[in-house]
């Protein structure tokens, strides 16, 4: 870079004799932004710009070389060219930029409008650091930019009066616009738990609550803080997590788990029964051959009457055989387009006659326009006479209840059919076994049938359930993939 060229304009003796006998440097600067005067502090102050500080520099070329051979640092130069540009009439502090010298000083340079339409910078060195004052402004602006823009719900309050001393964007979304941290907690006691877990390490992670939303619905949360000093008060900073999407995730997951194990507990259990249902069989179709043949030759009615009890206990281990045969065989599915109503209506048909003698009323109400399902018609129809002879059976067992309702609902890709009815209801200690194969809490039954149910619901892609109410009595869910119209 060529040396500016040494041109001599015009000045002031007695200027020049007073800007050498200043400590601080000088440059003045005229109405066209060159160069017009400079002292010897301020060339020993930048002894890199020798070469180019004569009359003539122009300002942008100063502060292009300054910042070039390491004299001023490049925010300093932005900052004096801003100033520059924008300079009025008066000297303010805004005017002022400061830039280390040595580890022990500083450097203030100060720009100001002469009377002719010039300026002048000058630069004077101070013991000290340097004064952070926009330092400590620009990371004020970048942290609150940082917090502004931080998905974390992140809240600051008292930890006497829960105060709220700041709020990130995502926490007021999340939480609402409270005054009081107290009231995001959905109960006392558990902002009580939070704060006595937190002071003895002024630490806690990963706490559980339950939080309320703006509209305080209430929601599953996880808290983090930390018990900080300030302003010489004790805060809390906490950031709140809502668990809602991750607890539905883990309990698809759970559920999903739990379904894999009951199709191989199952299939396992299948292959057992069905070996030893074959053993049986023979020898159980002698035993009901003779004992029918031994009914109808014995003329002793005291004999008769216990050769019909031997061969309806005969004909009840059939029976049951024939129960574990069909879970254990699952039979090829005929999946057609199917009318719910029509094979609601068949199922209860089929078990009319023993509700009846029971007192027990079957109301079914499928709505007309309830969309078709992919179903196996005679399979999927078996299902919902086991869950109706299910709830006669514990009704009457218990003596309470005297109605069950049959209905359904749907949405874009599933129908629901439930099995409500209001007898004595499932305790919550067995309800995780209920579809377990043999398992069961009646006088009369195998424990097959909510398994078979469970196995050919499986089969068809779809979902079987007890759901949770508050109501008495109990209510299956069925869901079935509704039929596509192609």
């Amino acid at each position: 870079m060529q040396a500016a060229p040494d041109i001599q304009l015009p000045a002031d003796k007695a200027m020049r004799d007073i800007a050498e006998l200043l400590q601080d440097g000088i440059a003045i600067f005229d109405a066209d932004a060159r160069l017009r005067l400079v002292n010897t502090s301020f060339r020993n102050a930048y002894p890199g710009l020798s070469d180019i500080l004569k009359p003539g520099l122009s300002w942008s070329l100063f502060l292009h070389e300054a910042v070039n051979r390491g004299a001023m640092p490049l925010p300093v130069s932005k900052r004096l060219n801003t100033i520059e540009t924008g300079l009025s009439d008066t000297v303010s502090p805004s005017n002022n930029v400061q830039m280390p010298a040595t580890s022990a000083t500083t450097l203030t340079l100060r720009l100001g409008p002469t009377s002719d339409g010039g300026f002048a910078l000058t630069q004077s060195e101070a013991i000290g650091p340097v004064d952070d004052t926009e330092a400590a402004r620009d990371a004020e602006i970048l942290l609150r930019k940082v917090l502004e823009a931080c998905p974390s719900s992140l809240i600051m309050s008292r930890i006497a009066d829960g105060q709220i001393l700041y709020r990130s964007p995502a926490a007021t979304e999340l939480l609402g616009t409270d005054k009081s941290s107290f009231s995001h907690f959905a109960h006392v006691s558990e902002r009580a738990d939070f704060v006595t877990l937190l002071l003895p390490d002024a630490a806690i992670d990963d706490m559980r609550v339950t939080c309320l939303r703006p509209d305080k619905t209430e929601f599953p949360a996880q808290i983090s803080a930390r018990l900080i000093d300030y302003r010489g008060e004790d805060v809390i900073v906490a950031t709140v997590e809502d668990l809602t999407d991750e607890l539905a995730v883990q309990a698809e997951m759970d559920r999903q788990k739990e379904q894999l194990f009951q199709s191989e507990k199952l299939s396992a259990l299948g292959e057992l029964l069905a070996g030893v249902a074959h053993e049986l069989n023979n020898p159980l179709s002698i035993i009901v051959g003779n004992a029918e043949i031994l009914h109808e030759e014995i003329e002793d009615e005291g004999l008769k009457q216990r050769v019909g009890k031997l061969s309806q206990a005969a004909h009840r281990c059939v029976r049951i055989i024939r129960s574990f045969l069909s879970l254990a065989r699952q039979q090829p599915l005929d999946l057609r387009p199917q009318d719910l109503a029509n094979l609601i209506e068949n199922a209860i048909e089929a078990v009319a006659n023993e509700a009846e003698t029971v007192n027990i009323r079957l109301d079914a109400t499928p709505h007309p326009d309830a969309p078709a399902v992919i179903a196996d018609e005679v399979q999927l129809t078996q299902v919902i006479i086991n869950l109706l002879t299910n709830a006669i059976q514990a009704m009457q067992q218990a003596g309470v209840g005297d109605q069950i309702v049959v209905g359904c609902h749907w949405n874009a890709n599933t129908l629901t059919l439930r099995v409500t009815d209001n007898g004595p209801g499932i305790s919550d200690d067995i309800k995780t076994r209920i579809f377990d194969p043999l398992f069961t809490t009646k006088d009369v039954g195998t424990g097959v049938g909510l398994a078979y149910c469970h196995r050919i619901i499986a089969a068809h892609k779809g979902q079987i359930s007890l759901e949770r109410t508050t109501t008495p009595g109990a209510t299956f869910s069925v869901e079935l993939p509704i039929a596509v119209n192609e």
